[in-house]
């Protein structure tokens, strides 16, 4: 039986390895050999049993000591242990903690072992420098700070002059630290990365990011750095990422192990996140019609509804390749069948038969699952059989418990039901829901949702201090590794939370149950490359927004709306996922048709680039695969050089040739501004103070109350003040009713609009009439109502609101006289202008044009609703294919190669069979294109490798970009054909 490493006391651990150290042991008793004071040259690895660092003996407890270890260095400094360990050439963990690893199962995320790398030791007077061939790591002897450092010795970053802070703790009975790390950073360098959050700053310097993992909030503890180096933390607890003047800090609750992480340098960006790949594991290839669109809402009814819209999208041929199914499926959200893996007798029948109508139409089939599982389900029983299964219930269902995915077993039995109930029955993708992992009801605040999965209790690994955030990981390896074993079908998961390792399981993360918004629009385009850039290569988010109707209460029939959603989509078309998905409102693309036909030509159009587009796509991700590529980039992985490009937010390079830059605002069908809020001077209590006098009461409807207060404005989005501090007895925030009493006093003669936005219920009643009632659960939204008054008038005024689920805003509004009037009056002009900034050290070219522009310039171009702003380095071949209604149809059409002169390029054609891993046996073709700009030539070199069906010829129709052959979307007239044989062949220009 091994022993955990909380078992290894100081005493016995020095002793055993001791026994291995006799030579120099006997050699140097009382004081440590070396040149320098302090050294103690050793070859023993200093790792335990489940690969985590451990202490080494050194003589003397007091200044700075080291041991040489098998792959690196251990040393103490100021009463800290710490270890710098190499994973690869340019890959080190640092490893702080005070003597002991208190872990009892190996990493999570780190599947990668300590690499055998030469290196040497340099003692200097203050420094020990550990030297490989690509870094160096300086260690102060007096505080133990490192300095990291390229091959060269130019300076990557280093740790403050006060490293790291780590305290024992206690948490749930087991031994932990709580430990802070702290960095450096350059004046004007850039940090990228920690996953998607609720910012719309690319550049994650002075920002305060809490790292609890939420329906809104993908956490991947990986930090990225404009200056070619990123940091890996190996810690599961609840997190807190803060920079400012004092440094960059990331303070963890719970860290078994101590301060844990790993410094990954390189030349570029691209080779950090290969490090980061090396380290986690690569991210396999997915099928080829994951490229393609996924149409997905909350949710269709029945399979005749399904297959009904299939068919449709066949019918209209709006392009599709896989349609989703959301919940309930297995029959109702109240009953014990939740996600049980089975299928709802009444509503959906024969899904086999299901299946087979979509693959006819040569569409997959993805379906969603849950890591609650229901009561009533034989899933459910099979894992209470062995424990696995928490006690709290699912808030939605009260009839069904999470698994445990932290044990081997748990994860064995949710695959073996997801494979009989889903796989067995044809169903081609599995969309796990809820995965960060969702208990309550308030999954999208992270406090809240960190005390629902404590409230888990312990897992089969331990306390869940220690393991809050990746659970996501857990379940998607289990699937993965049951679809691998089971299956030659490629995996394909959707996943709402991710964690570092999760590209490794085939799983691509979204951003959650987002509000349809422009703001949320933006948010997107930075948190998508924030999570890309970690090294997690596909994300994709809700496109539309998941809830529409609080912003757009005429959901799709509202213009507005469909301005959004067509540039959303324009936007999607370059995610490395395109997917549809919501709820609230009707969106197939195609109902856009007759609804708003400028709106459906845009879609249309959009759609049709993506998918001509795909053998670029596919190109770059078998790149993916086999050299760590990303294909959704932050503009400085391709240009750290430009400190320009580093606060750009709303832009992204997809692939090494476009930049893409959506349209984030609106232009043509501008939404009047919502009503103001009712100022402080104009409300009164009925004591004559300021404001209205609220009064606060448990339950819905006013049952027992619990807290008074006087707000100044009626403007809330609890726990924000004035409820900072929530009154006595409404601890949990939710079945909570508010009343407030007052007047409002007019402040001119005329017609006023006064009104209540808010979610859940509420009422409005003035000079005691009831004007405004929505008294029903909801997202947010806004009812008003037209009402006449005369200068200074008071009149009484009531306000009632219930709170049922985790929105919890109010707002008292109006339109004065005066404010109606302006609105009313002629808008301004239409500016649908969008300025770019092209990134220095190339040109560029306007791809609706072919326009040419220097770089290192902004340019501005008009964009109407079918062009989003598109540009393409110079020096860029791009592969395209025919307008096809799904991804693998007409495998043998011919390529358009559009080259862009200005610069040298490449780019690599990959085939294969589209569907199964036999890649991973070498059956696979690649045709690499050159283009030589001096010479005006493209070489298309031999054809390396085959597989089972490859095409042998194919018609390359190369196109030369000029003004003259601007086409956009459309097929544009060839500069020269070839007829490709798989001999290789030049052609000049």
């Amino acid at each position: 039986m091994k022993h955990s490493p909380n078992t290894l006391l100081a005493t016995s651990l020095a002793l055993a390895l001791a026994a291995a150290w006799t030579p120099w042991a006997q050699a140097c008793p009382q004081a440590p050999c070396g040149k320098a004071a302090g050294a103690v040259e050793g070859r023993v690895s200093g790792l335990d049993d489940n690969g985590h660092l451990q202490a080494v003996p050194m003589a003397g407890h007091d200044g700075f000591q080291y041991v040489r270890l098998q792959h690196g260095v251990q040393f103490r400094a100021g009463g800290v242990t710490k270890n710098v360990i190499f994973y690869g050439p340019g890959t080190v963990r640092v490893n702080a903690n005070l003597g002991q690893s208190h872990w009892t199962s190996p990493s999570l995320v780190v599947v990668d072992k300590p690499g055998k790398v030469a290196f040497t030791l340099e003692e200097g007077a203050d420094t020990l420098t550990i030297k490989s061939a690509k870094l160096r790591v300086a260690i102060d002897r007096k505080s133990g700070a490192l300095k990291f450092m390229d091959g060269a010795g130019s300076v990557y970053t280093r740790e403050s002059a006060q490293p790291q802070s780590v305290k024992s703790v206690e948490i749930a009975g087991a031994p932990s630290y709580e430990v802070e790390n702290r960095f450096t950073l350059k004046p004007d360098e850039a940090i990228f990365g920690f996953g998607y959050s609720d910012s719309d700053a690319v550049n994650r310097r002075n920002q305060d990011l809490l790292l609890v993992q939420t329906n809104l909030g993908i956490v991947i503890p990986v930090m990225m750095s404009s200056e070619r180096y990123g940091i890996l933390w190996d810690t599961y607890s609840k997190m807190r990422f803060r920079d400012g003047p004092d440094g960059a800090r990331l303070w963890a609750e719970s860290a078994p192990g101590g301060v844990d992480y790993y410094f990954m340098g390189g030349r570029s960006m691209d080779d950090v996140v290969g490090e980061y790949r090396r380290l986690t594991g690569d991210a396999p290839m997915y099928p080829k019609q994951a490229f393609g669109l996924f149409m997905s809402k909350e949710r269709y009814q029945s399979q005749d509804r399904l297959v009904e819209v299939a068919k449709t999208f066949r019918k209209e041929r709006f392009p599709l390749d896989y349609i989703v199914q959301d919940w309930q499926y297995w029959g109702g959200d109240k009953d014990g069948t939740w996600s049980g893996m089975t299928w709802d007798p009444v509503r959906f029948p024969d899904p086999r038969g299901m299946t087979g109508s979509l693959h006819k139409l040569n569409l997959k089939l993805m379906v969603s699952i849950w890591p609650s599982v229901g009561n009533d389900t034989a899933l459910g029983r099979e894992l209470d059989q062995y424990g696995l299964r928490f006690a709290p219930l699912h808030w939605i269902s009260q009839k069904a418990r999470v698994y445990d995915a932290y044990s081997s077993k748990g994860r064995e039995i949710y695959f073996k039901h997801a494979k009989s109930g889903l796989f067995d029955n044809g169903v081609d993708a599995l969309w796990m829901d809820g995965t960060e992992v969702e208990v309550g009801s308030a999954a999208w605040d992270a406090g809240k949702n960190e005390e629902d999965i404590k409230g888990l209790g312990r897992n089969a690994m331990g306390d869940f201090a220690r393991y809050l955030n990746p659970y996501t990981l857990l379940t998607t390896q289990g699937t993965y590794d049951g679809q691998r074993a089971t299956s030659d079908k490629r995996v394909f998961t959707l996943t709402r939370s991710a964690w570092a390792g999760a590209q490794r399981t085939a799983a691509a993360s979204w951003s959650g149950d987002i509000f349809a918004s422009w703001s949320t629009l933006r948010k997107q385009v930075s948190g998508g490359v924030n999570v890309t850039i970690t090294g997690n290569p596909y994300w994709t988010q809700d496109t539309g927004g998941f809830f529409v109707q609080r912003d757009f209460p005429g959901g799709e029939k509202d213009p507005a709306y469909r301005e959004l959603f067509a540039r959303w989509f324009q936007y999607a078309a370059f995610n490395p996922i395109m997917r549809v998905h919501g709820t609230d409102i009707e969106r197939e693309p195609y109902i856009f048709k007759t609804l708003d036909p400028e709106v459906y030509q845009s879609l249309l159009d959009a759609v049709q680039l993506r998918y001509r587009l795909l053998p670029y796509i596919y190109g770059l991700s078998a790149k993916v695969t086999s050299d760590h590529y990303t294909l959704m980039r932050a503009l400085p992985m391709d240009f750290a050089a430009d400190k320009a490009t580093y606060g750009i937010d709303d832009a992204f390079m997809f692939g090494p040739s476009l930049l893409v830059h959506p349209v984030t605002r609106p232009m043509f069908r501008i939404q009047p501004p919502p009503p103001a809020t009712i100022p402080v001077d104009h409300l009164r209590t009925p004591d004559g103070q300021p404001g209205l006098a609220g009064q606060y009461f448990e339950g819905r409807n006013f049952d027992t109350p619990k807290g008074r207060v006087i707000d100044k404005v009626i403007d809330h989005a609890w726990p924000a003040p004035p409820l900072a501090t929530i009154p006595a007895g409404l601890d949990k925030l939710d079945d909570f009713s508010v009343r407030w009493n007052g007047t409002l006093e007019a402040p001119e003669d005329g017609e006023y609009e006064i009104g209540v936005e808010g979610d859940d219920g509420y009422r409005l009643y003035l000079d005691g009439k009831l004007v405004v009632e929505d008294w029903n659960i909801g997202g947010k939204r806004y009812k008003g109502v037209k009402v006449a008054l005369k200068q200074g008038r008071s009149v009484p005024v009531t306000v009632e609101y219930y709170q049922a689920t985790s929105d919890r805003s109010l707002r008292l509004a109006w339109r004065t006289p005066s404010q109606q009037a302006a609105l009313a009056a002629k808008p301004a002009a239409v500016d649908s202008t969008v300025r770019t900034y092209l990134p220095a050290g190339t040109d560029w070219y306007d791809f609706w044009t072919h326009a040419r522009f220097k770089g290192g310039t902004t340019v501005a171009r008009d964009t109407p609703f079918d062009v989003l702003p598109l540009y393409v380095r110079a020096g860029s071949i791009v592969p395209m294919g025919p307008v096809v209604q799904y991804a693998t149809q007409d495998p043998g059409a011919p390529y358009e190669i559009r080259i862009y002169p200005g610069a040298d390029g490449k780019f690599t054609l990959y085939e294969d069979d589209n569907e199964t891993y036999n890649y991973e046996k070498g059956q696979y073709a690649t045709v690499e294109l050159r283009w030589n700009d001096a010479a005006k030539t493209l070489s298309v070199g031999a054809r390396k490798g085959s597989y089972p069906g490859l095409v042998k010829q194919r018609k390359l129709n190369v196109v030369l970009a000029s003004p003259a052959n601007a086409t956009a979307v459309g097929a544009a007239p060839a500069t020269r054909s070839i007829d490709y044989a798989g001999k290789a062949v030049s052609v000049k220009f």
